[in-house]
């Protein structure tokens, strides 16, 4: 990761907590703040403040512009993200794309983010998913993450 992206997140994090409820920034004056090209603001609010993260991000650019940043709220406190099957539609035929790494991460970062989880956790379950995804052939890949995630989302429940 890279050091500055990783300087973005946090300072933004560190807002949210602040505010408790939406954050209003300027792209031009956080990069001043920051002492990065405002592009950078631009990445880190694209790869690590998407809906799958838990975030809304709102922006508009220009002279009056600004960002605009709202915690998405889970629908019960009880729910987790899910680690699902993707599908993608060729004609009247349906795909099934296999489950990579970056999907299961996205769910681990949202258990992280609501307290779900610690960071050993988060690295543990990592690593297990990367075993599979490296080590279990593309027929019963998807299956067998499927069914580690519920059991270890049982495990986390039980604490």
């Amino acid at each position: 990761m890279s050091v500055i992206a990783d300087k973005i997140e946090k300072f933004i994090l560190n807002k949210l907590r602040e505010e408790q409820e939406n954050l209003i920034l300027k792209r031009n004056e956080l990069a001043d703040e920051l002492n990065c090209a405002p592009s950078q603001i631009s990445y880190v609010l694209s790869t690590r403040f998407s809906n799958e993260r838990g975030f809304d991000v709102e922006s508009r650019r220009g002279l009056g512009g600004y960002i605009l940043i709202r915690k998405l709220e889970p629908e019960t406190s009880d729910m987790v993200p899910a680690v699902t099957t993707y599908h993608i539609y060729e004609g009247p035929n349906r795909v099934e794309r296999l489950i990579d790494l970056r999907d299961v991460d996205q769910s681990l970062f949202q258990l992280l983010q609501d307290n779900k989880m610690t960071k050993r956790e988060a690295q543990m379950m990592h690593n297990a998913f990367a075993s599979i995804i490296e080590h279990v052939d593309y027929e019963s890949r998807n299956d067998a993450i499927r069914n580690l995630y519920a059991s270890m989302i049982e495990t986390l429940r039980k604490e």
